[in-house]
Protein backbone atom coordinates (compact mmCIF):
# COMPACT_ATOMS: atom_id res chain seq x y z
CA UNK A 1 0.00 0.00 0.00
CA UNK A 2 1.40 3.45 -1.20
CA UNK A 3 2.75 5.81 1.70
CA UNK A 4 1.29 9.14 2.36
CA UNK A 5 2.89 11.80 4.35
CA UNK A 6 2.52 15.51 5.03
CA UNK A 7 4.26 17.61 3.03
CA UNK A 8 4.42 21.87 2.14
CA UNK A 9 2.83 22.33 -1.03
CA UNK A 10 5.53 23.83 -3.71
CA UNK A 11 5.60 24.73 -7.42
CA UNK A 12 6.45 22.23 -9.36
CA UNK A 13 5.95 23.38 -13.05
CA UNK A 14 8.30 26.09 -13.25
CA UNK A 15 8.64 27.99 -16.66
CA UNK A 16 12.43 26.93 -17.24
CA UNK A 17 15.05 25.03 -16.19
CA UNK A 18 16.25 28.59 -14.12
CA UNK A 19 13.18 28.58 -11.87
CA UNK A 20 12.85 27.11 -8.47
CA UNK A 21 10.68 23.64 -8.90
CA UNK A 22 11.20 23.27 -5.25
CA UNK A 23 9.68 26.75 -4.07
CA UNK A 24 7.18 26.74 -1.03
CA UNK A 25 3.95 28.29 -1.84
CA UNK A 26 3.66 31.33 0.25
CA UNK A 27 0.74 30.79 2.80
CA UNK A 28 0.13 27.06 2.12
CA UNK A 29 -0.25 24.71 5.15
CA UNK A 30 0.93 21.08 4.94
CA UNK A 31 -0.95 19.00 2.19
CA UNK A 32 -0.98 15.14 1.60
CA UNK A 33 1.58 13.51 -0.64
CA UNK A 34 1.32 10.09 -2.01
CA UNK A 35 5.06 8.43 -2.06
CA UNK A 36 4.39 6.18 -4.88
CA UNK A 37 5.62 2.23 -4.69
CA UNK A 38 8.62 2.41 -6.37
CA UNK A 39 9.98 5.57 -4.77
CA UNK A 40 8.80 3.77 -1.16
CA UNK A 41 10.75 0.81 -1.76
CA UNK A 42 13.90 2.80 -2.67
CA UNK A 43 13.42 4.44 0.67
CA UNK A 44 13.31 1.03 2.41
CA UNK A 45 16.31 -0.66 0.47
CA UNK A 46 18.52 3.28 1.82
CA UNK A 47 18.93 4.57 -1.47
CA UNK A 48 16.94 7.86 0.13
CA UNK A 49 17.93 8.81 3.13
CA UNK A 50 14.17 9.89 4.18
CA UNK A 51 11.12 10.49 2.97
CA UNK A 52 11.93 14.07 2.38
CA UNK A 53 14.86 12.81 -0.38
CA UNK A 54 11.93 10.78 -2.16
CA UNK A 55 9.47 13.36 -1.81
CA UNK A 56 12.21 15.25 -4.03
CA UNK A 57 12.48 12.83 -6.11
CA UNK A 58 9.32 11.89 -7.04
CA UNK A 59 8.10 15.23 -7.69
CA UNK A 60 10.89 15.93 -9.61
CA UNK A 61 10.07 12.80 -12.11
CA UNK A 62 6.26 14.13 -12.24
CA UNK A 63 7.59 17.20 -13.24
CA UNK A 64 10.59 15.83 -16.10
CA UNK A 65 7.44 13.10 -17.58
CA UNK A 66 4.96 16.10 -17.49
CA UNK A 67 7.03 17.80 -20.01
CA UNK A 68 8.37 15.17 -22.09
CA UNK A 69 4.44 13.69 -23.07
CA UNK A 70 3.72 17.66 -23.63
CA UNK A 71 6.05 18.03 -26.42
CA UNK A 72 4.73 18.71 -30.18
CA UNK A 73 7.01 17.29 -33.20
CA UNK A 74 5.50 19.24 -35.78
CA UNK A 75 7.70 17.89 -38.13
CA UNK A 76 7.02 14.32 -37.21
CA UNK A 77 3.82 14.50 -39.15
CA UNK A 78 2.94 10.74 -39.50
CA UNK A 79 0.35 10.91 -36.64
CA UNK A 80 -1.11 14.30 -38.08
CA UNK A 81 -2.13 12.86 -41.30
CA UNK A 82 -3.90 9.71 -40.01
CA UNK A 83 -6.57 8.94 -37.08
CA UNK A 84 -5.40 6.54 -34.14
CA UNK A 85 -6.58 3.56 -32.94
CA UNK A 86 -5.60 2.44 -29.42
CA UNK A 87 -7.77 -0.01 -29.20
CA UNK A 88 -6.28 -3.82 -27.78
CA UNK A 89 -4.06 -3.14 -24.97
CA UNK A 90 -0.73 -4.26 -23.60
CA UNK A 91 -0.97 -7.22 -24.41
CA UNK A 92 -1.76 -8.10 -27.51
CA UNK A 93 1.06 -9.25 -30.18
CA UNK A 94 -1.38 -9.35 -33.25
CA UNK A 95 -4.14 -6.90 -34.87
CA UNK A 96 -6.19 -9.09 -37.42
CA UNK A 97 -7.86 -6.48 -39.92
CA UNK A 98 -10.14 -6.97 -43.37
CA UNK A 99 -9.18 -4.67 -46.24
CA UNK A 100 -12.14 -4.83 -48.31
CA UNK A 101 -14.13 -3.31 -51.16
CA UNK A 102 -18.12 -3.21 -51.38
CA UNK A 103 -19.32 -4.77 -54.21
CA UNK A 104 -23.12 -6.42 -55.10
CA UNK A 105 -25.62 -6.12 -57.44
CA UNK A 106 -29.95 -5.11 -56.64
CA UNK A 107 -32.56 -6.57 -59.64
CA UNK A 108 -35.73 -6.68 -60.80
CA UNK A 109 -37.09 -9.56 -58.86
CA UNK A 110 -40.77 -11.85 -59.17
CA UNK A 111 -42.36 -11.20 -55.83
CA UNK A 112 -41.98 -14.79 -54.64
CA UNK A 113 -38.79 -15.12 -55.72
CA UNK A 114 -36.20 -17.10 -53.60
CA UNK A 115 -32.28 -15.96 -55.49
CA UNK A 116 -31.96 -12.93 -54.77
CA UNK A 117 -28.73 -11.24 -55.51
CA UNK A 118 -26.66 -10.44 -52.68
CA UNK A 119 -24.62 -7.58 -51.89
CA UNK A 120 -22.01 -8.94 -49.79
CA UNK A 121 -18.45 -7.17 -48.40
CA UNK A 122 -15.61 -8.98 -50.10
CA UNK A 123 -12.13 -8.45 -49.18
CA UNK A 124 -9.01 -10.47 -47.68
CA UNK A 125 -7.94 -10.87 -43.91
CA UNK A 126 -4.85 -9.29 -42.57
CA UNK A 127 -2.24 -9.69 -39.81
CA UNK A 128 -0.29 -7.46 -38.31
CA UNK A 129 2.38 -7.64 -35.87
CA UNK A 130 2.64 -5.63 -32.18
CA UNK A 131 5.76 -4.35 -31.48
CA UNK A 132 7.41 -3.11 -28.58
CA UNK A 133 9.18 -0.18 -29.02
CA UNK A 134 11.55 1.14 -25.91
CA UNK A 135 14.12 3.31 -24.81
CA UNK A 136 15.60 4.68 -21.47
CA UNK A 137 17.34 7.46 -19.59
CA UNK A 138 18.50 8.21 -16.13
CA UNK A 139 19.91 10.38 -13.89
CA UNK A 140 22.81 9.73 -11.32
CA UNK A 141 23.29 10.47 -7.64
CA UNK A 142 25.16 13.08 -8.00
CA UNK A 143 23.02 14.85 -10.14
CA UNK A 144 19.99 14.28 -7.85
CA UNK A 145 21.99 15.35 -4.98
CA UNK A 146 23.21 19.00 -6.97
CA UNK A 147 19.33 19.52 -7.54
CA UNK A 148 18.03 19.21 -4.13
CA UNK A 149 20.63 21.01 -2.56
CA UNK A 150 20.29 24.00 -5.57
CA UNK A 151 16.26 23.62 -5.75
CA UNK A 152 16.96 23.83 -9.26
CA UNK A 153 14.80 20.97 -11.54
CA UNK A 154 16.67 18.07 -12.84
CA UNK A 155 17.20 18.12 -16.68
CA UNK A 156 14.41 17.50 -18.56
CA UNK A 157 16.61 17.19 -22.02
CA UNK A 158 16.92 13.44 -21.03
CA UNK A 159 13.35 12.51 -21.32
CA UNK A 160 12.38 14.49 -24.26
CA UNK A 161 15.02 13.40 -26.24
CA UNK A 162 13.73 9.39 -25.23
CA UNK A 163 9.84 10.73 -26.10
CA UNK A 164 12.16 12.29 -29.39
CA UNK A 165 13.32 8.67 -30.09
CA UNK A 166 9.99 6.76 -30.15
CA UNK A 167 8.06 9.49 -31.57
CA UNK A 168 10.87 9.19 -34.78
CA UNK A 169 10.41 5.11 -35.17
CA UNK A 170 6.86 5.85 -34.82
CA UNK A 171 6.77 7.97 -37.48
CA UNK A 172 9.20 5.93 -39.71
CA UNK A 173 6.70 3.58 -39.59
CA UNK A 174 3.55 4.84 -40.04
CA UNK A 175 5.53 6.34 -43.40
CA UNK A 176 7.12 2.61 -44.94
CA UNK A 177 6.33 -0.04 -42.23
CA UNK A 178 8.81 -2.03 -41.42
CA UNK A 179 8.22 -5.91 -43.76
CA UNK A 180 10.67 -7.75 -41.64
CA UNK A 181 8.43 -7.06 -38.10
CA UNK A 182 5.27 -7.50 -40.46
CA UNK A 183 4.33 -3.70 -39.75
CA UNK A 184 2.31 -2.16 -42.75
CA UNK A 185 3.16 1.21 -43.38
CA UNK A 186 1.81 4.15 -46.54
CA UNK A 187 4.74 3.53 -48.66
CA UNK A 188 5.58 -0.51 -47.57
CA UNK A 189 5.08 -3.26 -45.99
CA UNK A 190 5.60 -7.00 -46.04
CA UNK A 191 4.48 -8.88 -49.12
CA UNK A 192 0.88 -9.26 -49.64
CA UNK A 193 -0.41 -5.89 -47.54
CA UNK A 194 -2.64 -3.31 -48.91
CA UNK A 195 -0.86 -0.31 -49.48
CA UNK A 196 1.29 -2.58 -52.33
CA UNK A 197 -1.66 -2.58 -54.04
CA UNK A 198 -2.36 0.95 -53.95
CA UNK A 199 -2.61 2.39 -58.16
CA UNK A 200 0.49 4.24 -59.21
CA UNK A 201 0.43 7.07 -62.21
CA UNK A 202 3.05 8.43 -64.03
CA UNK A 203 2.39 11.97 -64.50
CA UNK A 204 2.03 12.92 -68.37
CA UNK A 205 4.95 15.03 -70.01
CA UNK A 206 4.34 19.06 -70.40
CA UNK A 207 4.88 20.63 -73.83
CA UNK A 208 8.43 20.69 -72.75
CA UNK A 209 8.96 16.72 -73.10
CA UNK A 210 9.18 16.81 -69.19
CA UNK A 211 6.82 15.48 -66.69
CA UNK A 212 8.34 17.54 -63.96
CA UNK A 213 6.48 20.88 -62.59
CA UNK A 214 9.44 22.75 -62.94
CA UNK A 215 9.74 22.65 -66.65
CA UNK A 216 5.60 22.95 -67.00
CA UNK A 217 3.92 25.81 -67.67
CA UNK A 218 1.57 26.46 -63.89
CA UNK A 219 -1.61 25.24 -66.28
CA UNK A 220 0.05 21.99 -66.28
CA UNK A 221 0.79 21.94 -63.15
CA UNK A 222 -2.71 22.89 -62.02
CA UNK A 223 -3.93 20.03 -64.78
CA UNK A 224 -1.74 17.37 -63.02
CA UNK A 225 -2.95 18.11 -59.75
CA UNK A 226 -6.76 18.43 -60.61
CA UNK A 227 -6.93 15.19 -63.16
CA UNK A 228 -5.30 13.38 -60.02
CA UNK A 229 -8.06 14.15 -57.87
CA UNK A 230 -10.52 13.79 -60.86
CA UNK A 231 -9.01 10.42 -61.37
CA UNK A 232 -9.35 9.28 -58.07
CA UNK A 233 -13.12 10.58 -57.74
CA UNK A 234 -14.17 8.35 -61.05
CA UNK A 235 -12.03 5.42 -60.36
CA UNK A 236 -13.89 4.52 -57.41
CA UNK A 237 -17.70 5.63 -59.16
CA UNK A 238 -17.70 8.47 -56.73
CA UNK A 239 -17.43 6.46 -53.42
CA UNK A 240 -13.86 8.28 -52.73
CA UNK A 241 -13.85 12.44 -52.72
CA UNK A 242 -10.21 13.35 -52.20
CA UNK A 243 -9.73 15.37 -49.53
CA UNK A 244 -5.96 15.32 -49.23
CA UNK A 245 -2.85 15.18 -50.67
CA UNK A 246 0.62 14.96 -49.53
CA UNK A 247 4.16 15.77 -51.36
CA UNK A 248 7.36 16.39 -50.08
CA UNK A 249 8.09 20.34 -47.99
CA UNK A 250 10.22 21.37 -52.20
CA UNK A 251 7.36 21.06 -53.96
CA UNK A 252 4.50 22.66 -51.78
CA UNK A 253 7.45 25.68 -51.31
CA UNK A 254 7.54 25.16 -55.57
CA UNK A 255 3.20 25.61 -55.81
CA UNK A 256 3.26 28.20 -53.27
CA UNK A 257 6.23 30.53 -54.80
CA UNK A 258 5.56 29.72 -58.30
CA UNK A 259 3.79 32.78 -60.15
CA UNK A 260 0.88 31.10 -62.47
CA UNK A 261 1.99 32.32 -65.31
CA UNK A 262 3.45 36.22 -66.77
CA UNK A 263 -0.11 37.21 -67.38
CA UNK A 264 -0.59 36.56 -63.22
CA UNK A 265 2.41 37.35 -62.05
CA UNK A 266 0.64 37.93 -58.31
CA UNK A 267 -1.33 34.80 -58.59
CA UNK A 268 0.90 31.78 -57.57
CA UNK A 269 0.38 28.36 -58.81
CA UNK A 270 -1.44 27.02 -55.71
CA UNK A 271 -3.55 29.74 -55.36
CA UNK A 272 -4.90 29.01 -58.84
CA UNK A 273 -5.41 25.67 -58.20
CA UNK A 274 -7.07 25.99 -55.17
CA UNK A 275 -9.68 28.55 -56.76
CA UNK A 276 -10.15 26.22 -59.43
CA UNK A 277 -10.75 23.06 -58.04
CA UNK A 278 -13.53 21.31 -56.34
CA UNK A 279 -11.94 19.06 -53.86
CA UNK A 280 -9.08 20.83 -52.45
CA UNK A 281 -10.18 24.34 -50.88
CA UNK A 282 -7.58 24.84 -48.28
CA UNK A 283 -3.85 25.37 -48.68
CA UNK A 284 -3.95 23.11 -45.04
CA UNK A 285 -5.52 20.29 -47.11
CA UNK A 286 -1.59 19.63 -48.25
CA UNK A 287 0.67 18.19 -46.16
CA UNK A 288 4.39 18.84 -46.77
CA UNK A 289 6.04 15.91 -45.29
CA UNK A 290 10.18 15.61 -45.07
CA UNK A 291 9.98 11.90 -45.61
CA UNK A 292 8.43 12.26 -49.32
CA UNK A 293 11.24 14.00 -50.56
CA UNK A 294 12.23 11.98 -53.16
CA UNK A 295 10.73 8.61 -51.86
CA UNK A 296 8.59 7.84 -55.62
CA UNK A 297 9.52 5.71 -58.11
CA UNK A 298 9.62 6.83 -61.33
CA UNK A 299 7.20 4.05 -63.20
CA UNK A 300 4.21 2.29 -61.67
CA UNK A 301 6.51 -1.08 -61.39
CA UNK A 302 8.75 0.91 -59.30
CA UNK A 303 9.25 0.55 -55.66
CA UNK A 304 9.75 3.53 -52.80
CA UNK A 305 12.57 4.35 -50.95
CA UNK A 306 12.79 5.50 -47.84
CA UNK A 307 16.34 6.92 -48.59
CA UNK A 308 14.95 9.76 -50.89
CA UNK A 309 17.41 8.77 -53.91
CA UNK A 310 14.40 8.66 -56.72
CA UNK A 311 12.19 11.24 -58.16
CA UNK A 312 9.67 13.75 -56.53
CA UNK A 313 5.91 12.78 -56.32
CA UNK A 314 2.17 12.72 -54.38
CA UNK A 315 -0.06 11.00 -53.03
CA UNK A 316 -3.85 11.60 -53.34
CA UNK A 317 -5.87 10.17 -50.26
CA UNK A 318 -9.37 10.28 -48.40
CA UNK A 319 -8.65 10.97 -44.63
CA UNK A 320 -11.18 9.01 -42.04
CA UNK A 321 -10.71 5.90 -39.37
CA UNK A 322 -12.78 3.70 -42.19
CA UNK A 323 -10.26 4.16 -44.58
CA UNK A 324 -6.84 3.85 -43.41
CA UNK A 325 -5.56 4.41 -39.14
CA UNK A 326 -2.61 4.25 -37.02
CA UNK A 327 -2.81 1.76 -34.31
CA UNK A 328 -0.94 1.89 -31.34
CA UNK A 329 -2.83 -0.58 -28.72
CA UNK A 330 -0.53 0.66 -25.79
CA UNK A 331 0.87 4.60 -26.03
CA UNK A 332 4.49 5.70 -24.82
CA UNK A 333 4.77 5.21 -20.80
CA UNK A 334 7.29 5.83 -18.66
CA UNK A 335 8.06 2.78 -16.18
CA UNK A 336 8.69 2.91 -12.65
CA UNK A 337 11.78 4.37 -11.16
CA UNK A 338 15.21 1.27 -10.80
CA UNK A 339 18.33 1.91 -9.24
CA UNK A 340 21.14 0.79 -10.75
CA UNK A 341 24.49 1.17 -9.50
CA UNK A 342 24.81 4.89 -8.48
CA UNK A 343 22.45 6.18 -11.23
CA UNK A 344 18.23 6.11 -11.17
CA UNK A 345 17.07 4.40 -14.45
CA UNK A 346 13.55 5.17 -15.82
CA UNK A 347 12.55 2.96 -19.11
CA UNK A 348 10.25 3.60 -21.65
CA UNK A 349 7.76 2.04 -24.28
CA UNK A 350 5.03 1.59 -25.63
CA UNK A 351 3.49 -0.98 -28.08
CA UNK A 352 2.90 0.01 -31.99
CA UNK A 353 1.33 -1.53 -34.99
CA UNK A 354 1.75 0.80 -37.74
CA UNK A 355 -0.59 1.17 -39.92
CA UNK A 356 -3.87 -0.62 -40.90
CA UNK A 357 -4.84 0.09 -44.32
CA UNK A 358 -8.53 -0.75 -44.55
CA UNK A 359 -9.41 0.00 -48.19
CA UNK A 360 -6.22 1.01 -50.39
CA UNK A 361 -8.78 2.23 -53.01
CA UNK A 362 -8.55 5.47 -50.73
CA UNK A 363 -5.18 6.01 -51.81
CA UNK A 364 -3.68 6.84 -55.30
CA UNK A 365 0.54 7.39 -56.17
CA UNK A 366 1.49 10.02 -58.92
CA UNK A 367 5.04 10.17 -60.30
CA UNK A 368 7.67 12.12 -61.20
CA UNK A 369 6.49 15.43 -60.40
CA UNK A 370 9.98 16.62 -59.86
CA UNK A 371 13.48 15.38 -59.98
CA UNK A 372 13.58 14.47 -56.40
CA UNK A 373 16.41 15.36 -54.04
Amino acid sequence: MSKIVKVLATVSDAADATEKSSAIIAGQTMIDFTISDEVENLINQGVFANDDEGVFFQRQLEHIQAKSYDVLYPDLMGRECFPLNTEGGEGINTITYRSYDKRGETAIIAGKATDLPRGDISGEEYSISVKTLGNAFGYSRQELAAAKVTGMPLEARKAEATRRSYEEKVNQIIWFGSPENKLHGLFDGPAGAPCLTVAKTELANGASGSPYWRNKTGAEVVKDLTDALAQMYADTKKIFRPDQILMSVEDKLYLENTPFSAQYPLTSIMKWFLENNRFIKSESQIKDINELEGIYPSTVGGSFDPTGGQVGGFTVMVTGEDNARVREPFPYVHLPVQYKGLEFEINCYGRFAGIEMVRPAAFQHFLNCSAGA
